[in-house]
């Protein structure tokens, strides 16, 4: 008999979630279009990577609604690099400075709590290794 489980130390599928509000039926249909998308992806060879279930609320671990896709190693790079360019832009800023409305008097907001840290310089992945922008 085979034994076709990998090894331990050797990973060969991974699947991510994609999460989005469960209340926010804008929010589901943003899922539907991207979905779509990787479906179109598929089908034109950019990658493998296939849609799972769809939990409609919080599952398990998961705290919220979400979505699993299956990828093979061999396009882990490839899908990870795309779904990180296409996921949906976080504007909670936005929303809370040029997009605010009040109903009565305009109250101060302590915006600086919403954005991430700023770096003066930027911390090198790896840069013992000397690849990309590490190479000397």
């Amino acid at each position: 008999m085979t034994d076709n489980r990998a090894t331990p130390d050797e990973i060969k599928e991974f699947h991510f979630h994609l999460y989005w509000l469960t209340q926010s039926k804008q929010a589901r249909a943003n899922v539907e279009k991207l979905l779509a998308q990787i479906e179109a992806r598929n089908k034109d060879g950019y990658f493998v990577a296939k849609p799972l279930r769809i939990n409609e609320g919080p599952v398990g671990p998961h705290p919220m609604s979400s979505c699993e896709v299956w990828v093979p190693i061999e396009f882990f790079g490839r899908f990870y690099g795309w779904i990180s360019q296409v996921r949906p832009v976080d504007v909670t800023l936005l929303d809370h400075t040029d997009r605010i409305a009040f109903m009565g008097p305009q109250a101060p907001l302590f915006v600086e709590a919403l954005q991430p840290p700023v770096l003066d310089t930027y911390p090198l992945q790896y840069p013992e290794l000397g690849l990309g922008y590490s190479k000397k």
